[in-house]
């Protein structure tokens, strides 16, 4: 048993039963990969509230990949079969939607707004948008279904999309990863052969390394999966690259320092403990810095930041495999670990270290002086300028990355990813004061620079609704006034043919009166003839000469009074039909010419309806009806009065024909005279009393001819008051029109206005479905940039128009609204501004707490600055030789945005392993001077910092074939930096111990002297 503990056999068995359910447990490590590879912000930031005030209305982007499939002719235009085939494809999908688990499908030829933006116009390509639910399966999945189903006859076809890029990228990463886990361990294995000239202990190393590794990894895979631990595309390949890179540096510590307690003669398990006593004590202390280093990370906000963490646990579990595991292999094996090596030989100095410590020590001023002049420049080179295109990190063959530049050479380069900007209200917006807000807002943006075009709800298309503003609207009712007043006009021309047609008939029925006047006048003389007549035949008895003079008068006076009632009645017949047919005329004209102007007037006024015409027309005529009948009424019956003054004059001429008969008689037989004097006096009497009839009837006549007369001058005198206000009317209609005219030319018509019965048309609500909320309290509007929606200006520009739109709704009823800029420009634009903050504070911490494990190592407060000085000096320089590098190498004229915190925590965390074995050592040396002891460190230390520096440089550069920008820029940074302090750290180290200490020292003994 004794035995079994001394060779440390347990550790063998307890490692082999961690690393057995290590294995068993590891989760699915590429589904959680992609599961969080996405970004993840704080909720409080802009692109964050647009996500939410997304996923409560539409099919939740946290549910649903977003998916756009790209149809694209390689040679020539679009044919109507091509069109027909992607149509048929299309359609296909459509119907097996359940199958793929497509929750919504946009058509590049469903509609205007999608043959507009969706269809290319160079009629090359098309594009059909998609939203796949990612419970049907991994989005890996989903693009290999998609692929095969979109294929078309003759039509290069592309999946691609936000999802689809970053599964991508994803892919790319893990391809990477194996590249780098297969170099990295044929590197190691050759460097650590050449160092200890032996086979066995480079698979030692690897082996108690790969155990790290594996254990490690399957803790935090597991705490990712059911902790939610921080976790992302690059916390795998990073724990690989630190873990082989430091472990094997700990390793090559620790196994030099058996292998020299070894060469001193020691047995295997005093050696064994001497390496673990002192370098154990050197790789707790350098392990411990590194361990707080990745640890301070957990405090960061920023979830990339915050994914390498899982580092600090990798470190962790290294360090304890690192001190427990190679125990069993140094008591067990002895000097065989380092077969076919027999002679162990002691410490050797560095050659490149202690000359340039030594050289440094001699003048140290000069050499810090030489050292800032050369470092400075270094800092001025570096512009600081990133690049946040996460798909610069996917290879242009990739078939995602494909598909998106075919977009952005058919499509405006935004068209791919663009940018939504949503308006959250406590109230509907589906109203006219809200839509003009959003439409006035829409035209602002569409006016901005570097926007190819905008759509919202008011603008489904892109372009404005000419209907929809006022001085379209002022134009059509432009045209209706005008139509009105030439109505108005023709009006206006009638009514004065009708007053001057009542004129006439007023003349006519004065006239008439004049002639019923004489009338009247000649039947009271009449009347007054045939009383003397019958005072004549009193006397006719008294004288029959006298008789036979007036009986021949009396028969020519009879005949002339015949032939003059004669004319009499024939005239009043006349005037009778004259006045019937100028009534009914009058009527006539009147209606004809009011009712065609009046149709013209109704039918000009836009917005009426055919029904609300025909009661218009109805309303108008029943009105005309009512004001003649009331005319009418006020004129008296003349038609029934001159019937009467005809039946009169007809009964005068049948008295007149007596009257004649009985002159005839008189004048016929004088001997009668006598006899008939009688009967001649009874005639005469009759004639007597026709006449006074007469006299009676032609008065009626004459009272209703002055009646008529009266009508008619009544109807001369009203009708010029007709034309008159139809004048004025047409005047007032003349003074709005110059009104409106001129305001449909001003400004002010360039307003959105929306009527509410449009707000209900079929067409604006299909607008309202896809641009409004159900509940109808928000609203987005999609804005597509001209360029790269990941380039720095439109990520600048997202951010300007967002606050464009918050001062736009600022002071209106939209002013407590929440307004946020959602999509691939907002995003980088918010990953941009958290990133540059958590940056310096995350550096901060991890600056602080590496600082304060220094003060605790080296046991001074001077040491920590001057190490983090140095490593900060080599990390500044790395990154401007970097970026030269990647601009002469790569053609990239900025570096990805991770590379300057990537490469700030390894080569810091990982370069102060190097001071902490420099400044351990030379605590450890008591004898000599400061200089003395710093000097032989650097030669001591040289030798394993070199070989540290060229298996951590290599291993960093495992990453450089995995073709991703972002490893390649990282392992650039870090090799260089490695290098950098290479050559720095015997100088400002050296220098800092010369002047610090041995000043001391010195004023100390020139003080005793005195």
């Amino acid at each position: 048993m004794h035995k079994l503990v001394k060779n440390h056999i347990f550790s063998l068995i307890a490692w082999i039963l961690i690393l057995i359910i290590s294995v068993v447990a590891l989760p699915d490590v590429t589904g959680l990969t992609r599961e969080h590879s996405n970004i993840s912000l704080p909720s409080d930031v802009q692109s964050e509230v647009a996500k939410s005030i997304q996923n409560d209305w539409g099919p939740k982007q946290k549910d649903t990949y977003q998916i756009a499939v790209v149809f694209n002719k390689q040679k020539g235009k679009l044919t109507s079969d091509d069109k027909n085939a992607i149509n048929e494809t299309i359609d296909r999908l459509k119907d097996k939607q359940d199958q793929y688990g497509i929750k919504m499908v946009l058509g590049p030829d469903d509609n205007i707004a999608t043959k507009k933006k969706l269809q290319s116009k160079d009629n090359t390509t098309w594009i059909m948008q998609l939203n796949v639910a990612k419970k049907h399966g991994p989005v890996n999945d989903v693009e290999a279904e998609l692929n095969k189903a979109v294929k078309t006859a003759g039509i290069r076809t592309y999946v691609t999309g936000a999802d689809v890029l970053q599964n991508a990228f994803s892919n790319a990463i893990q391809e990477g990863i194996k590249k780098t886990e297969v170099i990295t361990v044929i590197f190691i294995f050759i460097v650590l052969v050449i160092v200890f000239r032996s086979p066995i202990v480079p698979l030692i190393s690897l082996l108690t390394v790969g155990v790290s590794f594996i254990t490690s990894f399957a803790i935090v895979t597991n705490l990712v999966e059911y902790q939610n631990f921080p976790f992302s595309n690059f916390t795998q390949v990073f724990m690989i690259i630190v873990l082989f890179g430091i472990g094997t540096d700990y390793n090559i510590l620790l196994y030099d320092k058996f292998k020299e307690d070894l060469g001193k003669g020691m047995d295997r398990y005093e050696a064994m403990n001497s390496a673990l006593k002192v370098a154990g004590k050197t790789i707790l202390y350098s392990g411990s810095s590194i361990l707080i280093g990745f640890s301070a990370l957990s405090l960061a906000n920023f979830s990339i930041y915050q994914s390498a963490v899982g580092v600090a646990v990798g470190v962790a579990v290294l360090l304890i495999v690192l001190l427990t595991l190679n125990p069993f292999f140094m008591a067990v094996l002895g000097e065989k670990m380092f077969w076919p090596v027999k002679k162990f030989t002691g410490e050797h100095e560095d050659k490149l270290w202690h000359g340039i410590s030594q050289a440094t020590l001699a003048h140290p001023i000069i050499y810090l002086i030489v050292l800032a002049v050369v470092v400075l420049p270094f800092g001025l080179m570096y512009t600081g300028h990133l690049n946040y295109d996460d798909t610069d990190e996917i290879d242009n063959s990739a078939s995602a990355k494909a598909g998106m530049l075919v977009v952005e050479d058919h499509f405006s380069k935004g068209m791919a990813e663009p940018s939504t900007l949503y308006i959250k209200s406590n109230h509907k917006l589906d109203n006219e004061a809200d839509l003009r807000l959003i439409d006035q807002l829409t035209r602002q943006l569409q006016a901005s620079g570097d926007v190819a075009f905008v759509t919202s709800v008011t603008q489904p298309y892109g372009e404005s609704i000419d209907q929809l503003y006022v001085k379209n609207q002022l134009n059509t009712v432009n045209q209706g006034v005008d139509q009105a007043r030439a109505g108005l006009g023709k009006l206006s021309k009638a009514s004065k043919k009708v007053t001057a047609g009542a004129s006439k008939l007023a003349d006519g029925t004065s006239q008439l009166q004049n002639g019923t006047s004489q009338l009247q006048d000649g039947a009271s003389k009449l009347q007054a003839g045939t009383g003397k007549l019958q005072n004549g035949a009193s006397r006719l008895q008294n004288g029959t000469g006298q008789l036979q003079g007036g009986a021949s008068r009396l028969q020519s006076g009879t005949e002339q009074m015949s032939s003059g009632l004669n004319q009499l009645n024939s005239q009043l017949a006349s005037g009778s039909a004259g006045i019937a047919n100028a009534q009914k005329n009058t009527k006539a004209v009147l209606e004809k010419s009011y009712k065609a102007n009046l149709s013209k007037s109704i039918n000009s006024i836009p917005g009426l309806t055919q029904q609300q015409k025909m009661a218009a027309m109805q309303a108008a005529g029943a009105a005309l009806e009512k004001s003649w009948a009331e005319a009418s009424a006020s004129m008296p019956d003349v038609s029934g009065q001159m019937g009467q003054l005809q039946s009169g004059v007809g009964r005068l001429t049948t008295a007149s024909g007596q009257l004649t008969n009985g002159a005839a008689t008189l004048n016929g037989g004088i001997g009668q005279l006598n006899s008939s004097a009688g009967q001649l006096n009874s005639g005469i009497g009759q004639v007597n009393s026709s006449t006074g009839q007469l006299s009676s009837g032609i008065g009626q006549v004459n009272s209703s001819v002055g009646q008529l007369n009266s009508g008619a001058g009544k109807l001369a005198s009203s009708t010029p008051k007709i034309t008159n206000g139809v004048d004025e009317v047409n005047s007032g209609l003349g003074q709005g029109a110059a009104y409106l005219n001129g305001l449909a030319s001003s400004s002010a018509a360039d307003t959105f206005y929306i009527p509410q019965e449009f707000i209900k048309n079929d067409t604006f609500q299909t607008s309202i479905k896809n641009y409004l909320s159900p509940d109808k309290k928000s609203a987005m509007l999609m804005i597509v940039f001209k360029s790269n929606p990941s380039s720095l200006k439109a990520t600048k520009k997202a951010q300007d128009l967002s606050l464009m739109a918050k001062k736009s709704l600022a002071g209106t009823r939209l002013k407590k609204a929440t307004v946020a800029m959602g999509g691939e420009s907002s995003n980088i634009a918010d990953i941009k501004d958290i990133a540059n903050r958590d940056f310096i504070r995350t550096a901060a911490i991890m600056l602080i707490g590496i600082g304060i494990a220094l003060i605790f190592v080296t046991r001074s407060l001077l040491q920590p600055v001057y190490i983090l000085g140095t490593l900060l000096i080599a990390y500044f320089c790395s990154l401007s030789i970097t970026e030269w590098v990647v601009k002469a190498t790569l053609g990239k004229s900025m570096l990805t945005w991770n590379t300057p915190f990537f490469g700030f925590i390894m080569l810091i965390a990982l370069g102060v392993d190097y001071s902490i074995f420099l400044m351990t050592r030379y605590r450890e040396l008591e004898n000599g001077s400061p200089s003395q002891r710093m000097l032989k460190a650097c030669g001591i230390i040289g030798t394993v910092v070199v070989s540290a520096a060229i298996i951590l440089g290599g291993t960093f550069a495992a990453l450089i074939p995995s073709g991703i920008p972002t490893l390649i820029e990282v392992a650039l940074a870090v090799i260089i930096g490695l290098i950098i302090l290479v050559f720095i750290m015997p100088i400002t180290l050296s220098a800092a111990v010369k002047l610090t200490y041995e000043g001391v020292h010195w004023r100390k003994n020139k003080r005793a002297k005195k």
